[in-house]
């Protein structure tokens, strides 16, 4: 029997499709997203954007998950200069700038779901887990390049970059477990 055509799986297939929808026009979720960003600023000076990215391109139609992430980007700028008194000088509002470029990059690529993404939950999760990995390649290659032109070279160690990989690794993860549940509570509209 042709495993595309079997009953379990396309039931499956309509039930997670039909909740991904209910989430991703959900106000509940959407401002679940934002105080959980906004509590990470508190927390860390550079949150997991692109875990956030990652997440709000997976989770949302792409438009909407260009706002929320470009909202998260815009809610820690404003608190990294009010509160944090990051420096008002042309290197700090660049650094910040190609901060909210990556993330925009990482959910913009993130919203461009593979097919076998939009087929099931293992298949969904499978995906935010790799363009995550990406992301935070791309990402940090972004602020490398901008860090090599405002000062002409910046070695970033191994411990460095794995203790940000881990760092975007255990938010995404924490997303991805909040959204699955968001995903199991949340009833098909029939």
């Amino acid at each position: 029997m042709n495993n595309t055509t079997h009953p379990a799986l396309v039931a499956e297939q309509t039930l997670w499709s039909t909740q991904w929808q209910a989430i991703a026009h959900s106000r509940i979720w959407f401002m679940s997203v934002l105080a959980i960003s906004a509590f990470s600023s508190v927390i860390y000076p550079h949150p997991p954007l692109v875990a956030f990215g990652a997440i709000a391109g997976t989770t949302f139609k792409p438009k909407r998950a260009i706002l929320i992430a470009m909202l998260i980007w815009l809610m820690n700028q404003v608190y990294g200069y009010t509160l944090r008194q990051y420096p008002w000088t042309a290197d700090s509002l660049l650094w910040g700038s190609m901060m909210g470029l990556g993330t925009l990059i990482v959910t913009m690529l993130t919203s461009l779901c593979a097919p076998f993404s939009q087929k099931t939950l293992k298949g969904h999760y499978l995906w935010v887990s790799a363009i995550a990995l990406v992301g935070f390649v791309m990402f940090e290659s972004l602020i490398l390049a901008l860090d090599r032109l405002l000062i002409g070279g910046h070695v970033i160690t191994w411990a460095i970059a794995r203790s940000l990989l881990i760092k975007e690794v255990v938010w995404a993860i924490g997303l991805m477990l909040m959204h699955l549940s968001f995903t199991r509570f949340t009833r098909p509209v029939h």
